[in-house]
């Protein structure tokens, strides 16, 4: 509903009726207190009808129209037994009238909440605290300069010239000011509420200045035409009300930045005005004795209320500051408890990194505030920091792999975003980054890819082998036949020589079948020290004729393993195997042990020989890949091993090492505790 229209029209029926009741002054009276008693209601009715609408400061400023229109209405009640039930004509200077002209003002105390800035829901109480502090003053001042020398018959004159100057000026200022924040509103919905006040105040202030100049040549009368300057602001107020958009739904998260406080230098400087007018005015404007200690004494309880006001308000801005110190070590705890490395920089400064980029990067606190953030980037990575920058600066989020540098000078490749903290001004202040190492990702990533390959190896092998089995039998069993038979020594010699090969190629080909087979062929519970320790005990012979020295180390309480027993030892046998050929030559030592890993139990096979070389490492679990010199191995023993494991749901990797190759068998425990302690022989 347009309330505005409903007002325009109530003033010109009411208007209609005081030209008709111009020769009966108690009728026209009892109109004119009766129709300025309705407009008030209506405003209040909106607001309360919306009142679930709006929240915080939003909230506050429609509460303080709200207070406007109902301390309007408690005075006329008063102003109408006064001068209808006690045939007072214009009681002017009752203490009543105080919540009227006070009343007047709080639509331009209401700016202080600035509502289109937001809800603001943790400094509305601020912002009330605020405005009860300017209503303290407003309320003095309306005291001391009309209501108290009113009460004096010796100054009537002034408190009505003062009355007729000020109530105008009051209206003036509203108009002012609400068009103010309507400009600073911009396209915001709220500064159409804002206009629509001010365009009833512009009415009461033209009509108000007619009511003026009325009273001070003593011509006013309750129920004249110029009451419309009362009664229309709140059918505006009523219109603003009806229109204003609700609250939107703010973030109650963690991560929600801190509403500003407004700053207490407006209260301050209103306790500086009550003083200065209050006991000034003894000085600048004596009334009498009597009244210049009334004034004393409403100075003195004006200062003490708003003194307590301005310490509540600290209060509660000191519990704000607490709880938002709170939540920034609340959030801090997280970042330092986060797995990701998290840094905060500050153009080319570190300001904050949490404990994971610190033990990452290899470096402390202390040294961060020496160093710049470019510092950790390998000079490799940093030729393409700058299309990151230009994106950056458009305040876009950016993400990038990068290889990083620690302190030492190693670098590791790591997964990063960041994004831009900006200012009210759109100015960036802070950059945000959150870093993740990716080397173990990388790691998992190749195992994968290579366990992929192996699989599809598998698949090819299988098939092929099977094609040359059969031409390959074939090939022997001829072979054997012609052996049978007499023929000369040099044939013989070639034929011995075409089965002996022949044999070694269905030996491979029962490697390649073996390789390729999904899974061993029986599983049962098995002890993995027993196992381990009964590989080492064949090969030891070998091994103290080598001249490598064994070093044994047996977990005790290892959990046992569901696996295929004949499978898990050709496993550690090619280990031990593959250490003992690459200390060929050279003393060494074979270190074989067992540990429980989570719920798993593990063996390494470790040897201080040259290891494998960094080429290869990746590539040594594929068929036919060997680091031997000789021709003399066929590259299978490693992938077959690798392949018996993952049959078994195990895994069966290199692990990095400084000297020499260690390589490490994991196989899921079955969940049944093995022996307590496994005796060495």
């Amino acid at each position: 509903m347009n309330w505005a229209i409903v007002g325009v029209v109530y003033a010109a029926v009411y208007a209609a009726a005081a030209a008709v009741l111009a020769a009966r002054p108690e009728a026209r009276v009892l109109l004119g207190n009766v129709a300025l008693l309705l407009p008030p209601l209506v405003p209040l009715a909106v607001i309360w009808r919306r009142r679930g609408d709006w929240k915080g400061r939003q909230s506050v400023f429609f509460a303080a129209i709200a207070l406007w229109a109902a301390m309007w209405f408690v005075g006329q009640i008063c102003w109408s037994i006064v001068e209808v039930g006690f045939h007072e004509p214009q009681p002017w200077f009752h203490w009543y009238i105080l919540l009227q002209l006070s009343g007047s003002a709080l639509p331009l105390v209401a700016i202080v909440a600035w509502p289109h800035k937001g809800a603001r829901v943790e400094t509305a109480i601020t912002a009330a605290l605020d405005m009860a502090v300017l209503a303290f003053l407003i309320c003095f001042l309306y005291w001391s300069l009309i209501v108290a020398p009113g009460t004096d018959r010796a100054n009537f004159s002034f408190a009505l010239r003062s009355l007729a100057y000020i109530g105008p000026s009051v209206r003036g200022a509203c108009v002012a000011g609400l068009l103010i924040a309507a400009f600073a509103a911009g396209k915001s919905a709220w500064a159409r509420v804002y206009r629509r006040i001010a365009a009833g105040m512009v009415v009461a202030f033209a009509v108000l200045i007619v009511l003026s100049i009325a009273t001070l040549r003593g011509d006013y009368q309750t129920g004249s035409m110029s009451d419309v300057g009362w009664m229309v602001p709140f059918f505006f107020a009523a219109w603003a009300a009806a229109g204003a958009p609700a609250s939107d739904v703010e973030s109650r998260s963690i991560l929600s930045a801190p509403t500003r406080h407004a700053s207490p230098l407006l209260l301050y400087f209103a306790l500086l005005t009550v003083a200065i007018v209050g006991y000034g005015l003894r000085y600048v404007m004596p009334l009498g004795e009597t009244v210049d200690r009334m004034r004393d004494l409403a100075t003195a309880f004006t200062l003490v209320a708003g003194i307590a006001l301005v310490m509540v308000r600290l209060r509660v801005e000191e519990r704000a500051v607490d709880r938002a110190n709170d939540r920034v070590h609340l959030l801090a705890t997280a970042c330092e408890h986060a797995g990701e490395l998290i840094i905060i920089t500050h153009g080319s400064r570190i300001e904050y990194a949490n404990d994971a980029f610190c033990r990452a990067l290899g470096c402390s606190r202390d040294e961060l505030a020496t160093l710049s953030p470019e510092q950790f980037i390998a000079p490799e990575s940093r030729q393409e920091l700058e299309p990151l920058r230009d994106r950056i600066r458009a305040r876009h989020v950016v993400r990038s792999t990068t290889m990083m540098r620690r302190r030492d000078g190693t670098t590791f490749p790591a997964s990063w975003s960041a994004a831009p903290i900006v200012d009210a001004h759109g100015k960036i202040q802070f950059l945000v980054g959150v870093i993740r190492d990716m080397t173990e990702d990388m790691r998992l990533r190749e195992q994968v890819v290579r366990s992929e390959r192996l699989s599809a190896v598998g698949e090819l092998v299988s098939g092929v082998a099977h094609e040359m089995n059969n031409p390959l039998q074939s090939i022997i069993g001829t072979l054997d036949v012609m052996l049978n038979q007499p023929t000369d020594p040099d044939t013989r010699v070639d034929l011995e020589r075409a089965r002996r090969e022949a044999g070694r190629a269905g030996r491979i080909i029962r490697n390649l079948l073996t390789f390729a087979r999904k899974s061993p062929d029986e599983r049962l519970l098995v002890d993995l020290n027993e196992i381990v320790q009964a590989a080492v005990n064949v090969r030891a012979y070998d091994l103290e004729m080598a001249g490598v020295a064994i070093h044994e180390e047996y977990a005790p309480n290892l959990p046992l393993v569901l696996a295929n027993r004949e499978g898990i030892q050709q496993i550690v046998a090619n280990l031990i195997v593959n250490a003992q050929q690459a200390l060929a030559g050279r003393t060494g030592t074979l270190a074989v042990r067992t540990f429980l890993a989570g719920g798993n139990a593990a063996v390494e096979v470790r040897d201080d020989g040259p290891g494998v070389a960094p080429h290869i490492r990746g590539r040594i679990f594929e068929p036919f890949v060997t680091t031997k010199p000789d021709v003399s191995g066929t590259g299978l023993g490693l992938s077959l091993s690798f392949g018996i494991a993952h049959a078994h749901g195990g895994t069966l990797e290199l692990v990095p090492t400084d000297v020499g190759a260690c390589f490490r068998l994991m196989l899921p425990g079955a969940g049944y505790p093995g022996p307590a302690q496994l005796p060495l022989p």
